[in-house]
């Protein structure tokens, strides 16, 4: 029985590692990394609602999921239904929260309907769409309300900022959320939005941030993408249209230059490997990778082409010329070649099969001492063999994209095979037993 646990464990122990040296290998992924940050609109409120009528899950429907057709990853929705900008500026305090900001490289940030839906004053309106505004008494309450939103809005981008001054934020402004269904609610939301979305705008351009106007996609369209029946959140077509926004404007941003560097580690004559390191000025590569030969951005184009540099730097084990191709998370992408000419290969060995016989003893001749004529002899010259060296060679480290999976797949079949025979040898046991 010990022995049969025994074989069961290495089988174990057989797949674990052979999942494991699988995932090593499928960590390809380039895409550059988004956090959203926001209210119900980012939870995606309502979209799964015939599978999960209590919005328990966020839905990958909502509009952080569908920026750029699937061409960034979306590392972390922090978002959560009637948040206010207050609520979401205290969420983002926690660690794991400030973690994801601090690895994202876009950021969107949609917060600010609930701070006017959830005011007293404005649910009043609300409750009682009929009733006469006092324009006074509303003013002041628009303004107090943005006042306080665009205070923490400055302190959520300041937060953002503190862990990360590299990523670009998106700031959406707020949509009137009345559909035709609220057509008496319709007018209120015209009548303060466009004073505050200014604001939102206005934010954007002091902190360098992308400005997505959500207000203008939806105006007049609000039965084509808002849920019916009185809710307010946007519908999966208002979703896209959400998405289509960040989508445009970061498509529309001119990526900059990078410079990059390539130092070979000597340019001393060596017969060892030499290694590469490269410098660059992006803050964050999203992809390095390398090939042999003269290369353009162009020849990089498919995904997985070059081979992946880690740590910024790789090895070569031959004379030639590399390119180097990085590019960052802002779209900027940037080619340097090098050339290696020191390493020191035997590339001319002698081959005996064309080495000329000694020339032979003429015994005719009495006196060996008479040299004054001698024969005259040739000496053929061997062709010039060339001897090729590949990427690895014996003796050398392996490359940088050396992976462990096939010692585990032996180590596995070699602990399943003890197993077995283990197995076998019990089971005959028992039977000269019976």
């Amino acid at each position: 029985m010990k022995f049969k646990r025994l074989s069961i464990l290495f089988a174990f122990m057989l797949i674990i590692s052979t999942c494991f040296s699988s995932l090593a290998f499928a960590e390809t992924d380039v895409r550059p990394n988004l956090v959203s940050l926001g209210d119900s609109i980012t939870y995606g409120w309502n979209l799964e609602k015939a599978t999960d009528p209590t919005n328990a899950h966020q839905s990958q429907k909502a509009f952080p999921y569908l920026i750029g057709d699937g061409n960034y990853v979306v590392g972390k929705n922090i978002s959560g239904g009637g948040w206010t900008s207050g609520q979401l500026l205290t969420e983002i305090q926690k660690p794991e929260n400030l973690a994801a900001i601090h690895h994202a490289d876009v950021i969107t940030l949609d917060i600010g309907s609930n701070d006017f839906l959830q005011n007293k004053d404005i649910k009043a309106i609300i409750g009682n769409p009929t009733t006469p505004i006092d324009p006074v008494a509303f003013s002041k309450t628009i303004n107090d309300i943005s006042t306080n939103l665009f205070s923490n809005l400055g302190l959520i981008i300041g937060t953002i900022k503190s862990q990360n001054t590299d990523a670009q934020i998106i700031i959406y402004n707020i949509y009137n959320p009345f559909s035709s269904t609220l057509a008496a609610l319709y007018p209120v939301g015209e009548q303060f939005l466009p004073l505050v979305n200014p604001g939102f705008q206005g934010i954007a351009a002091q902190t360098k941030s992308l400005y997505a106007d959500a207000y203008s996609a939806f105006k007049g369209k609000q039965a084509n993408y808002i849920f019916p029946n009185g809710d307010v959140h946007p519908n999966e077509e208002g979703q896209k249209v959400l998405a289509s926004l960040a989508t445009g404007v970061l498509a529309a941003q001119v990526p900059g230059e990078i410079t990059v560097d390539l130092t070979p580690f000597t340019t001393e004559t060596t017969k060892d490997p030499v290694t590469i390191t490269i410098t660059t000025t992006t803050k964050k590569a999203l992809a390095m990778q390398w090939l042999e030969g003269e290369k353009t951005v162009a020849d990089f184009a498919e995904v997985g082409t070059g081979t992946t540099i880690t740590e910024n730097k790789f090895q070569v084990t031959k004379n030639g010329t590399y390119t180097v191709y990085v590019r960052d998370s802002k779209g900027a992408k940037s080619v340097k070649t090098i050339k290696i000419e020191n390493i020191k290969t035997d590339d001319v060995v002698p081959n005996p099969g064309n080495t000329p016989d000694p020339t032979p003893t003429d015994t005719s001749n009495p006196n060996p001492a008479d040299t004054s004529k001698p024969a005259p002899t040739t000496t053929n010259t061997p062709a010039p063999t060339t001897v090729k060296t590949s990427v690895v060679t014996t003796g050398n480290k392996l490359p940088n994209t050396a992976s462990p999976m096939y010692n585990y797949l032996i180590l596995g079949l070699g602990f399943l095979l003890a197993g077995f025979a283990a197995t076998i040898f019990q089971q005959a046991r028992r039977r000269r037993m019976i």
